[in-house]
């Protein structure tokens, strides 16, 4: 196992060399991979913030394909509240995924703007910010040397844009999200005919709580991924709210991947949240799997009372 875990490090190095040798564009992993999604759905959709009726902050961690040589890491801090007495939803969200050689951060803030709409609301938003993609060659070796000489550290800021929309009531959700609506792309600097762009990505998610008792929350929900040149991406979960405290979920990712999925409500503001994801693909076989973790905190604004029940969307 140890040998085969080294032998798909030196495969996926090759490819991203020859990537960068025979190619003139390159297209970094921009919309990081979440399975929790439905337990911190602002890091898809910038129309969530507000939502929660709370000052609501997730910190999170994800350890992608555990054992293969540069794979995906990536965290994130995202913050949003209402602002009380308002129709208007506020966030700022900060994300870094390091992938191979390469280390891309993003900082991010957001504007929602909620209206009744039926027994529900209906929020639309516009994200705003900039990544910062950074690529150190010095983790790279050239065919080319000369090609990328005095480039052992080359990055450029990239303006992006997203939009978002989402529809909410007490048992039930669904949103559309656009990210990177411009397309941006740039030159890396000191690195003669390479550059990155920002390709737009489309995703829909819906989820519906079923309340069968005090004891028993049943919540299934999707969330359906595309963008141009892919496959389309379908997640599909179900999960389960045991006596208010516990949540215990599971996923099937068309990626082909099995997700497990549990979340703690430590007390009424405090909760936690851990997936593991089995890749059920030829990966199986050189990865141990995808780790994820994320810890979460509401606030109760204004002179409401502090949350009792827990939040089902």
């Amino acid at each position: 196992m140890g040998r085969g875990k080294a032998n798909i490090g030196v495969i996926v190095s090759a490819i991203l060399i020859m990537t960068v040798s025979l190619t003139t564009v390159t297209q970094a992993q921009q919309t990081a991979l979440y399975s929790q999604y439905m337990f911190n759905p602002f890091t898809i959709n910038p129309a969530y913030a507000g939502s929660r009726s709370a000052f609501s902050a997730v910190m999170l961690y994800r350890n992608q394909w555990v054992g293969m040589a540069g794979a995906p890491q990536s965290s994130s801090l995202s913050i949003h509240t209402p602002l009380e007495g308002k129709n208007i939803g506020l966030g700022f969200n900060v994300i870094n995924d390091k992938i191979g050689p390469t280390n891309n951060l993003g900082i991010f803030g957001t504007y929602a703007y909620h209206l009744r709409a039926g027994d529900g609301k209906l929020s639309m938003a516009l994200r705003a910010g900039t990544y910062r993609f950074q690529l150190d060659g010095n983790a790279i070796e050239y065919k080319n040397i000369d090609k990328f000489s005095g480039a052992s550290v080359a990055g450029r800021f990239i303006p992006s844009f997203d939009f978002g929309l989402y529809y909410y009531t007490k048992t039930l959700y669904g949103g559309l999200a656009i990210t990177h609506l411009t397309g941006s792309k740039v030159n890396f600097d000191n690195i003669s005919d390479l550059s990155t762009q920002l390709v737009r990505h489309y995703m829909v998610n819906f989820g519906y709580a079923y309340i069968l008792n005090r004891d028993l929350i049943v919540k299934p929900s999707t969330l359906v991924k595309y963008t141009a040149n892919a496959p389309v991406n379908v997640d599909i979960n179900l999960s389960v709210l045991i006596k208010e405290v516990f949540w215990l979920g599971a996923s099937y990712r068309t990626s082909k991947d099995l997700v497990l999925i549990a979340e703690f409500n430590i007390t009424d503001i405090l909760r936690v949240g851990y997936s593991y994801d089995l890749g059920l693909n030829s990966l199986q076989e050189f990865s141990s799997g995808s780790h994820e973790l994320f810890i979460g905190a509401d606030f109760t604004i204004g002179k409401q009372p502090q949350q009792i029940t827990p939040r089902l969307l």
